[in-house]
């Protein structure tokens, strides 16, 4: 019996000794996290400029986003408009005229204070000899004036009514510059901002170094240091990564994925892209100004096939030039008596060539792109169209040589990709005359007059139904063909966390962190 006792001690004892222990481990506090003053991150595509109205791509856009800020922000997570520079916002009737009530309490990296006056320098700048940007000088060319009404009010009256126009003033190529720094130094100047981040160190096409801006009107970042570094071949970025030499990579390639699955100390991020990848035909030559002879080659084309060749088949297909998250899109063709570009169909596609100009194929055409994963695809292209008697010449040019040949209209048909947003009537770039993004050439009454009726139209279901007759009449005369979204991807260490990802490519490091 005694040791019966005993043991029943020794058990209550040992049952006390570990609930206190345990109690003693909930109460003591968890270890704190530290974190490294600098985040380091490997990107692929190379940059020339700190100034906003410069540049629209989506790197620039990236950093003008941690240097700079606009008057109203689009978030990407919730596809929704909100405050900036701008407190609050309305706008007449007619959505020609805005006005914005600025926030009092903003300061520029060189110590000047944030006016209603800077909003006014910063369309005089751009839209006169500060951007050789066209998109950019034919957004600023829609405005009529900008008045000043006093330090926080400014008025925006635009040319012609737009509805969407807050959409495209929220792009980061449109931030506010400070009159005195770009009067001070042109060079230099544009590329002081209001943002959480200052511009410490930049040299082209190498790499860009960001301080933390002390007294920033938001949310303080949490990172001192921003550096990334321009690592041109993806697998050299991967391999830094691995060495932790960086704590992102940017655009790892899809052939390496499940490398960095197998890695237990880094984490893969893949979404769906919302860039669109696409050809776009010249209708100013004359064998290409053919709908016939494009819709034949629209359902000659295997777009999975190009995927899975030459996107490693990380992508999604697309069968419509508008971006199936921006407003209005539309994709029910059968209903709309029509037939879809995909899957491939050579019946079709041969019932097509016989109505065209070339009933038995036995033409030439140069396609062009200027990448090394696009001529994969154009190889693809060039594969499939030989079922049509089409022969297709694979043209690669360096980014410079191909801007020139679109500016000059020399190109035949061009292979490219375009970072689409939820703005519908900013599709409009694609199909009007007198927008560079036009690389058809396509200008068609009926669909420039469609896009100015929905541009000022508040009713929803009639605004729709204009941009879904936008959308039949385009997917009729295909002076595009869509091929598909690229998977946007980026790897990174386990240790980062803060930092945001999107389908566009423009990802968000204001608040990325990483553990020591």
């Amino acid at each position: 019996m005694k040791k019966l006792i005993s043991l029943l001690l020794v058990l209550a004892l040992a049952v006390s000794f570990c609930f206190a222990n345990a109690a003693a481990e909930a109460q003591a506090p968890a270890a704190k996290v530290e974190y490294k003053d600098t985040a380091v991150i490997g990107f692929q595509t190379k940059t020339s400029s700190i100034s906003p109205p410069t540049q629209t791509s989506v790197m620039h856009r990236l950093f003008f986003n941690l240097t700079h800020d606009t008057l109203v922000d689009y978030d990407e997570e919730t596809s929704s408009l909100k405050p900036g520079l701008a407190k609050s916002w309305t706008v007449s009737d007619d959505f020609k005229v805005w006005t914005f009530v600025l926030r009092d309490d903003v300061y520029f990296h060189n110590g000047e204070k944030f006016t209603a006056d800077d909003v006014l320098f910063t369309w005089e700048f751009a839209k006169d000899d500060g951007s050789t940007n066209a998109t950019v000088k034919t957004t600023y060319n829609k405005i009529e004036a900008i008045k000043v009404i006093d330090d926080t009010t400014v008025e925006i009256t635009l040319k012609n009514g737009d509805i969407d126009f807050l959409y495209t003033y929220s792009n980061e190529s449109y931030s506010v510059l400070n009159r005195e720094a770009v009067t001070a130094d042109a060079a230099k100047g544009p590329g002081i901002g209001t943002g959480p981040y200052m511009n410490d160190e930049f040299v082209v096409s190498d790499h860009t170094t960001l301080q933390r801006n002390e007294k920033y009107w938001g949310e303080l970042p949490p990172t001192k240091t921003l550096e990334f570094r321009f690592i041109s071949d993806a697998t050299t970025r991967l391999a830094a990564l691995e060495a932790g030499e960086i704590d992102v990579c940017q655009g790892p390639n899809n052939t390496e994925h499940n490398i960095i699955r197998a890695n237990d100390d880094l984490i893969l991020y893949v979404c769906p892209g919302m860039n669109l990848t696409f050809l776009a035909f010249n209708s100013e030559v004359p064998a290409l100004n053919d709908p016939n002879l494009r819709l034949a080659i629209a359902y000659a084309i295997n777009n999975q096939e190009i995927i899975d060749g030459a996107a490693s088949g990380v992508g999604s297909v697309s069968d419509g030039m508008w971006g199936f998250f921006t407003y209005g899109y539309y994709d029910d063709w059968a209903g709309a008596g029509l037939a879809s570009y995909q899957p491939q169909n050579i019946e079709k596609a041969k019932e097509y060539l016989a109505k065209s100009n070339y009933p038995n194929g036995g033409l030439k055409i140069r396609m062009t792109c200027n990448s090394a994963w696009t001529v994969g695809a154009l190889q693809i292209i060039q594969a499939q169209l030989k079922a049509l008697n089409i022969e297709v010449e694979v043209q690669q040019l360096d980014s410079a040589g191909f801007t020139s040949m679109t500016k000059a209209k020399e190109h035949e048909v061009v292979i490219q990709s375009a970072a689409l947003t939820g703005a519908g009537g900013d599709m409009s770039k694609f199909f009007t005359a007198g927008n560079t993004a036009n690389t058809a050439t396509y200008n068609n009454e009926k669909v420039t007059e469609l896009f100015k009726l929905a541009a000022v139209e508040k009713d929803n279901a009639k605004r729709q139904d204009y941009y879904k007759q936008i959308q039949v009449i385009i997917h009729e005369e295909a002076p595009y063909i869509p091929l598909y979204y690229a998977g946007t991807g980026v790897a990174y260490s386990k240790k980062v966390s803060g930092a945001v990802w999107n389908g566009s490519g423009k990802f968000d490091y204001s608040k990325v962190k990483v553990e020591k």
